[in-house]
């Protein structure tokens, strides 16, 4: 029999090159189903005490994930606590998911039982389990939330003053630090990208006298997006700092944005400089990366940008997850009514 490890490897498999999805997607996927094992197992071994306890009486209502480990425990006769995927009941996935409740938000209860439910659809396929117990599960239903940006006058404001600003108050020995960070905030609102697009964003990927990076998306989807005059100028000057400093600073790398080390950034990393811009230029909004890819979408539609540019530009797989930012704009929606109704002040 196999174990349930070899399951949750295959399983990462099959999402990495069977549905493409992203790095970030397949390890929350096999994380959360490595809890929901642990989870199992942690029940089945406070079974069995209590059936100890009790004489060998157990109670065959709770005997879900007795029988799986017991099945599992049999068959290998080496005292592995593996749980046998076989023998798991919809209710056995009823009591985590209720454990849970209480304990995280509503998305991310609806992200873990996504994970649960692509896990064994992909047992069932591979024709591992007879009866998918996730069948009938449900994902909770999510209040959308409209994503939060910040005005034009306040980007332009962060992106104008975040250099000046951060060598005023950190000085300027963290020239490194500042020169960097202000390329990040400029690809987040100038070009949309995502963190984890701009982190991995190579030299070989940037065509400055073009104007335009080429970024690997979700999914491994390659696509080509603009940059601004102000980003290409912000590359250039970070190019011109680093060519200047390579023998200080002891590496050489593929990679565009760095630490020190020469090693690219974190997705982590990139939300506390984003945190930390707001505070030094003086704006204390709780914004994060993707507040200002929210931001770049906002503006252009603002200004007559059509959905399908957004769209691509973006990287979305559907126009449905780009039209989110038509709820947005009340500058548009405000326009609209002024230009088209015969009551409206003109």
């Amino acid at each position: 029999m196999e174990k349930q490890q070899d399951y949750i490897a295959e399983f990462e498999n099959y999402l990495r090159l069977d549905k493409n999805y992203s790095i970030n997607t397949v390890t929350a996927y096999s994380s959360d189903m490595k809890e929901l094992f642990m989870y199992l197992k942690n029940v089945s071994e406070s079974r069995k005490k209590d059936c100890r306890h009790n004489n060998g009486y157990c109670d065959d209502n709770n005997k879900n994930t007795n029988n799986a480990t017991e099945n599992d425990n049999n068959d290998n006769n080496n005292g592995n606590d593996d749980i046998d995927v076989k023998e798991i009941a919809e209710i056995d996935i009823r009591g985590y998911l209720s454990k849970e409740y209480d304990k995280v938000k509503k998305v991310s209860l609806a992200r873990k039982i996504e994970s649960i439910k692509a896990f064994f659809n992909f047992l069932e396929k591979r024709h591992v389990i007879d009866k998918n117990p996730v069948f009938l599960l449900e994902l909770p239903k999510i209040e959308k939330k409209l994503p939060f940006f910040l005005t034009v006058n306040e980007a332009k404001f962060l992106l104008d003053n975040y250099r000046s600003l951060s060598f005023e108050k950190k000085g300027v020995k963290y020239e490194f630090e500042i020169l960097r960070n202000d390329l990040i905030l400029e690809f987040l609102y100038g070009s949309g990208l995502r963190v984890s697009e701009i982190i991995f964003v190579k030299y070989k990927d940037l065509e400055l006298d073009e104007g335009y990076v080429k970024v690997l998306g979700k999914g491994s989807k390659e696509r080509i997006i603009p940059l601004t005059i102000q980003t290409v100028n912000k590359i250039q000057k970070w190019k011109n700092y680093i060519g200047a400093h390579i023998a200080n600073l002891n590496f050489k790398s593929e990679f565009l944005i760095i630490n020190k080390k020469g090693n690219h950034l974190t997705r982590r990393t990139v939300h506390r400089i984003v945190r930390e811009s707001m505070l030094i230029t003086g704006q204390f909004k709780n914004i994060s990366p993707h507040s200002l890819r929210h931001s770049f979408a906002t503006h252009l539609l603002d200004n007559g940008a059509d959905l399908r540019s957004i769209q691509d530009m973006l990287g979305h797989s559907n126009l449905s997850t780009t039209e989110k930012y038509t709820h947005l704009s009340l500058k548009k929606l405000l326009d609209v009514y002024k230009q088209s109704h015969p009551h409206a002040v003109k």
